[in-house]
């Protein structure tokens, strides 16, 4: 899922840099690089994107940005 997502990440500056899940699937990690850190929760907001998520089979409601990371500081 995370790799379908690459093209319409780059149209907005943003590239996808790792994505997994844990052993038994339910849960995903992903490290996305985006110009700006507010773009992260406007794009994953997008019902675009959420729709292509939720054909991927990712519980949308429960997403959460855990912390965005700046070239210089941990936020």
């Amino acid at each position: 899922m995370a790799k379908s997502l690459e093209s319409e990440m780059s149209k907005i500056g943003g590239k996808m840099i790792l994505a997994g899940a844990n052993a038994d699937e339910t849960s995903v990690n992903a490290v996305a690089e985006m110009q700006y850190p507010s773009q992260i929760k406007t794009f994953s907001e997008r019902s675009d994107i959420k729709a292509i998520r939720e054909a991927g089979g990712a519980d949308v409601a429960s997403t959460t940005v855990i912390s965005p990371i700046s070239e210089y500081s941990l936020f």
